[in-house]
């Protein structure tokens, strides 16, 4: 079978074990990442298993398309509990970028399963079939940078190394494991989880290619799929460089995973960077995504006035520390400013509250990630938490952050920096409701399509309102669903077809800003296609040339819904999920919308029973009851998930 390696790694880091399994066990179902974690999350994460117990499983899963010449392929995908996780522990995934993932296959493997916890601290070292468990009591303590640069090796093919930096050692429930300069699984926690199991890095090298089963055919599907691909995003926006960072910083493009093949407006790398703090130093690095906000967006919501080079400076204080960004930026430092201004807090740890002063920031970085003070210990628990533990910013707290420990995400509620206005967060509220983390990450397809596409965000090269319904239609089935003038008719259909797309892009893995295909500048009536693939197809098209499965569009989404149904059924069995759950986020959206559809003049706010109908329809779609959000027992036998429906139901009766 093509784009398998065939062997996982099965690491005990307390028995001090390695060993070696096949990937035909899962194989066809389980086709990779998101998928595999599944499978191997039912059986091996019982009830009662929290995030930091020795024995629960850390997943590290390439997918089928790294290390191929797929476009936007390369990504990674972590499975395990959320240390980041509210009110609960629960399972989650997260993903990060670079060359790790594919130079994994490379060494041979398909993904590794790490168990257990050190008895001092270690690191992985892979290379070309084998994995030896190493002592790291000489990297302790060093931040995420440094500790690559000691073990990379300078002779024979590069080494990647994936690594955690003080936050991950100490525990922080928002430390994230990252590789190169700005690659990083951000949410979930698992740098904290690493840190639990005395891991600091895992490396990999390998230089065995990835098998393909049709290699003709998978050179033209990617070659058909690369000169289809429009710029950042997959949006027809024309990303360019600033001549002044250019000039000054040495700004360039830079992709932020192997597979990328297109310009991105959010990732960008500098050469010469002055530092602020550490004087006399030049600095460089990757400013990617959410980073962007570190110096401060004049006249926007997030307007603290850092500049750029010390912001620059403070992003790589964090990416060094191991510190996620989206909690950062997006929950903590808006809760932090609202408790300043609103003279709830003044000062932390003994030094004042200034979000425009660069040492600040560095004070509270670096004392989050190293439980300096009682407040920037709390504040390493996560923003949700800490609010708990300090006894204060309940209600500021409810601006930013939705669910499930999380801030805000193209949700038209928390964050300011994603424009999306009713009635398009009306999908996103339902992809949060069911989800365990932010769900926006793996699944911007809908509302940051549909606004990407539109003229308001891209008014030079965008489509009318017209023709994106008319494209969106050709996937969502109703012109209704994308049309800004309509409300909560016709919004359980998208919010369940993303929810399948989102497994199938963390499964391969692929780029979830470029993928799906949908809209097009390439066709006359601007719907994507390339060859003989429509949009939509494209990844499943790569998927069966790599490996020779020939399912059907059809038969790849019911696999990808195979996934959700069995995550539903962990959510149910370990930890009670039901409707109430989906639905405790309800109040977070029934405030007024902070951006207005020009079409309706006004901000809009979540109304409840409507919003109730959307999740009875989507229920429905699932095949969940609608009166407590959980699957039917037929629902899961449908999907060939027997066991687990005796695991909910018994051995017979009806559910």
């Amino acid at each position: 079978m093509g784009g398998y390696t065939g062997r996982l790694l099965r690491v005990d880091l307390g028995k001090r074990t390695v060993h070696q399994q096949d990937t035909d066990d899962y194989l066809p179902e389980w086709y990779g990442g998101r998928a595999l974690g599944a499978k191997i999350a039912w059986d091996e994460i019982p009830p009662g298993m929290g995030a930091f117990d020795p024995s629960s499983p850390l997943m590290i899963l390439a997918g089928p398309l790294a290390g191929t010449a797929a476009p936007f392929s390369g990504r990674t995908t972590i499975c395990g509990l959320s240390a980041q996780g509210y009110p609960h522990e629960v399972y989650t995934r997260s993903s990060f970028g670079g060359h790790w993932g594919p130079t994994l296959k490379r060494a041979g493997f398909d993904g590794m399963v790490i168990t257990g916890r050190a008895d001092r601290p270690v690191w992985l070292d892979i290379r070309d079939g084998r994995c030896t468990i190493e002592d790291a009591s000489h990297l302790q303590g060093l931040g995420i940078y440094r500790t690559q640069e000691l073990l990379m090796d300078a002779s024979g093919p590069p080494r990647r190394v994936l690594a955690i930096g003080p936050a991950g050692e100490n525990l922080s429930r928002i430390a994230v494991a990252a590789t190169e300069t700005e690659s990083a699984a951000g949410q979930g926690g698992f740098g904290g989880v690493m840190g639990s199991k005395n891991l600091k890095a895992v490396s990999v090298m390998g230089s065995t290619p990835v098998p393909v089963s049709d290699p003709v055919r998978f050179a033209s599907v990617c070659a058909l799929i690369r000169e289809e691909a429009h710029g950042s995003h997959g949006w027809p926006h024309e990303p360019k460089l600033d001549p002044e960072k250019v000039c000054r910083y040495g700004q360039r493009f830079q992709a932020c995973t192997e597979g990328c093949s297109v310009r991105c407006f959010d990732a960008r790398f500098y050469t010469t960077v002055p530092a602020v703090l550490q004087r006399g130093k030049i600095l460089s690095g990757q400013m990617d995504c959410i980073a962007g906000l570190f110096p401060g967006l004049e006249g926007s919501f997030y307007d603290w006035r850092l500049g750029f080079e010390a912001g620059f400076e403070i992003g790589r204080i964090a990416n060094d520390e191991g510190l996620n960004h989206w909690e950062l930026l997006v929950g903590m430092i808006p809760w932090l400013r609202d408790l300043s201004s609103e003279g709830v807090m003044q000062e932390i740890d003994g030094v004042r509250i200034d979000f425009d002063d660069p040492g600040f920031w560095q004070h509270l970085l670096m004392g989050i990630s190293r439980r300096e003070g009682s407040v920037r210990s709390a504040l390493a628990e996560g923003t949700v938490r800490a609010s708990e533990i300090l006894g204060l910013g309940g209600e500021q707290l409810r601006r930013y952050f939705p669910a499930w420990g999380y801030a805000g995400h193209w949700d038209g509620h928390g964050d300011r920096i994603n424009y999306v206005f009713f009635p398009y967060w009306i999908v996103s509220a339902v992809q949060w409701a069911v989800d365990t983390r932010d769900p926006i990450s793996s699944a911007h397809g809908y509302a940051q399509n549909i606004m990407g596409w539109s003229r308001i965000c891209s008014p030079d090269f965008g489509m009318d309102w017209d023709g994106i319904m008319d494209v969106s239609s050709r996937v969502y089935g109703s012109r209704i669903c994308a049309d800004p003038r309509s409300g909560y008719e016709e919004k359980a259909f998208p919010a369940w077809w993303e929810g399948n797309r989102s497994v199938m892009k963390d499964s391969l893995p692929v780029g979830d800003q470029v993928f799906p295909r949908i809209y097009s500048r390439k066709t006359e009536d601007g719907f994507a296609r390339a060859g003989d693939m429509e949009g939509p197809s494209f990844e499943r098209h790569m998927f069966t040339s790599l490996t020779g499965i020939g399912w059907s569009d059809r038969e790849m989404e019911r696999a990808s819904e195979r996934v959700i149904q069995l995550e539903r059924a962990l959510l149910v069995r370990n930890w009670n999920r039901g409707r109430a759950d989906d639905e405790s986020l309800i109040p977070y959206y029934e405030k007024p919308e902070h951006l207005v559809n020009p079409f309706i003049g006004s901000p809009v706010s979540m109304d409840a029973s409507r919003f109730g109908a959307v999740m009875d329809e989507y229920y429905g779609l699932r095949g969940w009851d609608p009166a407590d959000g959980r699957p039917t027992r037929r629902t899961l036998e449908d999907f060939g998930l027997s066991g687990a429906a005796r695991a909910l139901y018994g051995a017979s009766g009806e559910r």
